[in-house]
């Protein structure tokens, strides 16, 4: 063996056996390099699936002794009109004496669908039926019982996947917030809004540009806050945790430094959600229970009193926009205050921006350069 042979195989990574039932059983080759291909069908007409995402995920470890993560390699194609789809065995792959291939992974969306992933079912048990060659993938049709939420956790998706599911983002956030205690009672209707898009399984795919986030943090500032309180303490100005952020909701947490909760302020603003304002409404009117429509602030407001906080909740027709203000009772002396400053983010609705989501840190493949 020459030199040069040498040197191209140390550096070549070194490729565990295929974990996947019945490998040792085909007749073809069948390694974690691939070749990979198969056929997509819907499970109930067993008529196949075009233009399906699919998406390979070689991943790497490295190291001898230590072992670490080394990076992921992904490759992305479409299933045709037969619903076959063929991933070329990987050429490239990150350098290194000490790299192995470790894991392959392979992912599969369809909007309408539910989602396959080779690894595990959508429950989280382990998947058993996964072939490297000649592969049969039947996919089951959303149903109406299925959790947004759910899925999106199932597929932890790669960046192209990411973009078909981000209709279901919102979804997810109302169930999740429902789960909460929010009221969604109009999560029916914000699901039918949703998914009317989908059509024969040809939905149109209108993610455009970086991923977009509501920015109310001009409606309330710490400053407005002082001015109408008299509090002259510290705030760490954060979110709070009960609902992620989204392009429709954002939330402000005013959190006193070195005092207690009742020293609080939160601000949550949805601005033209999913489904419209009644899923809004529906989760103000239960955050305060048994209290009738007044107008305090818009024609549409909610006021409510309870040990240690006030609460002023309103909608706003023409801006599209729903608020739910909350203050502690030792930041704002009385009611009137709360309401005060429900009034303030009122006036400051057209405050409201969209700004671009800092995108999230693609995996990487470790340094292609050979070691000695």
């Amino acid at each position: 063996m020459t030199l040069a042979a040498l040197s191209v195989f140390a550096c070549s990574p070194i490729v565990r056996p295929p974990p996947f039932s019945g490998y040792r059983d085909q007749v073809t080759d069948a390694t974690l390099l691939g070749p990979f291909d198969g056929q997509i069908i819907d499970d109930t007409t067993g008529e196949p699936i075009a233009n399906a995402e699919v998406v390979a995920v070689w991943s790497f470890d490295r190291g001898d002794g230590f072992v670490g993560p080394h990076g992921s390699m992904l490759h992305e194609t479409t299933t045709d009109d037969a619903g076959r789809y063929r991933i070329p065995e990987l050429k490239t792959h990150p350098g290194g004496t000490s790299t192995r291939l470790v894991s392959f992974a392979l992912v599969v969306y369809k909007r309408g669908y539910v989602a396959y992933r080779s690894d595990r079912e959508l429950d989280g048990s382990s998947r058993s039926d996964f072939t490297v060659r000649h592969n049969r993938i039947a996919l089951r049709k959303w149903r109406d019982s299925d959790s947004h939420a759910q899925h999106l956790l199932f597929l932890t998706p790669p960046p192209s996947v990411q973009k078909q599911a981000v209709w279901e983002h919102e979804l997810a956030n109302l169930e999740l917030y429902k789960e909460l205690g929010g009221a969604t009672e109009a999560l029916d209707e914000a699901v039918a809004a949703a998914q009317a898009a989908v059509d024969d399984g040809k939905p149109e795919i209108v993610e455009t540009g970086p991923a977009k986030l509501l920015d109310a943090s001009a409606v309330l500032t710490v400053e407005d806050i002082r001015t109408r309180t008299g509090f002259s303490g510290q705030f760490t100005v954060t979110e709070p945790t009960d609902l992620k952020r989204t392009d429709f909701y954002h939330g402000v947490h005013f959190q006193a430094v070195d005092k207690p909760g009742t020293y609080d302020v939160i601000v949550r603003v949805w601005v033209d959600p999913p489904g419209g304002l009644k899923p809004v409404e529906a989760t103000i009117r239960e955050s305060l229970p048994n209290v009738e429509t007044s107008g305090e602030v818009t024609d549409e407001t909610w006021v409510f009193e309870t040990q240690g906080v006030y609460a002023v909740g309103f909608l706003d027709r023409e801006t599209r926009a729903g608020v739910l203000l909350t203050c502690g009772d030792q930041q704002c002396h009385d009611l009137a205050t709360a309401i005060i400053l429900a009034r303030h983010v009122a006036r400051n609705l057209d405050q409201i921006a969209q700004i671009e989501a800092e995108p999230e840190p693609a995996a990487k493949a470790g340094p292609a350069a050979e070691e000695p």
